[in-house]
């Protein structure tokens, strides 16, 4: 009896130190799998951080910049380009940054009967814009003077062709020059026509009581120059097309002009890249509705 007492003790002891040895290691096993799989987790995420970093650093539209090129310059030219190209900042890239010595005070761009000093300028020649348009900057060593340089600058101001459905009705017998504008922070359109007799009428869409309506004149002879302008700037070269405004604009004003050839439309943030007949048309006929009375 004694014997069998010890013996089943014996082996409730080697069961127990069994259990206990399988339980060891299984927490090891466990140990080890959290390890590994922990030290996955971090180099997973290392690797996609990694990634992100590489992305963001191609994404740098300054990367190619030099080292020294400062910041208030930068900021100066992306201020100036996005008033004049009517752009937000977002949507510009400076493209290229050398360091000039200039010859005199104007950044060698004078102005007409401008005076400079004579002194050297060390400063910054930079090109910044947007898909479709480059401007060229000079500028001062910190940016505190800046000057475009018009000559060097470069836009491409493509149009587009008109719906046909958005065009407006052709000219009624007797008009010679019709002018739609619409839009601006106000968000009224204006017509204004030209007779051939030198009556200039000017009426607000929408309004009612023609409580806005005005009747002008110019001479006839007037009249006749310019219906022979439009013929020697080859208006109808310009027959229903559009110069759209750079993407982003906001507040501009749309001009639809209108002859018995044709129809082109233009806004007054983009006037001054124009094809350079039309400008002059352009400018003939602001010179008739100011002279008008």
């Amino acid at each position: 009896m004694k014997n069998l007492l010890k013996g089943n003790h014996t082996s409730n002891q080697g069961r127990i130190v069994t259990a206990w040895f399988l339980t060891v290691i299984l927490s090891v096993g466990s140990g080890l799998t959290l390890i590994k799989t922990a030290s996955a987790a971090s180099a997973n995420l290392s690797l996609e951080t990694g990634n992100s970093l590489r992305l963001a650093s191609t994404k740098n539209p300054t990367s190619n910049l030099p080292a020294n090129f400062p910041q208030s310059v930068k900021n100066a030219v992306l201020r100036a380009a996005s008033v004049r190209l009517q752009l937000p900042i977002s949507q510009l890239t400076i493209t290229e940054a050398q360091e000039r010595t200039w010859n005199n005070g104007c950044l060698e761009l004078a102005n007409a009967d401008e005076l400079c000093t004579q002194a050297l300028v060390p400063g910054w020649h930079v090109v910044v814009g947007s898909a479709n348009q480059s401007l060229v900057y000079h500028t001062s060593q910190r940016g505190s003077v800046i000057r475009l340089n018009e000559k060097a600058s470069e836009t491409k101001l493509a149009p587009v062709p008109i719906p046909a459905s958005e065009l407006p009705p052709p000219l009624d017998q007797g008009v010679v020059f019709r002018e739609i504008s619409s839009g601006g922070i106000a968000g009224r359109t204006y017509e204004t026509v030209l007779l051939n007799d030198g009556r200039l009428i000017r009426v607000r869409i929408g309004d009612a009581n023609d409580s806005e309506r005005s009747v002008r004149r110019v001479s006839v002879q007037q009249v006749k120059r310019f219906e022979r302008l439009l013929k020697r700037r080859q208006f109808s070269e310009f027959k229903n097309l559009s110069y759209p405004a750079p993407s982003g604009s906001a507040d501009f004003i749309t001009y639809t002009l209108t002859s018995q050839e044709g129809t082109v439309q233009y806004n007054d943030i983009s006037q001054e890249h124009l094809p350079r007949r039309l400008r002059a048309v352009i400018a003939v006929w602001n010179q008739i509705i100011s002279n008008a009375q």
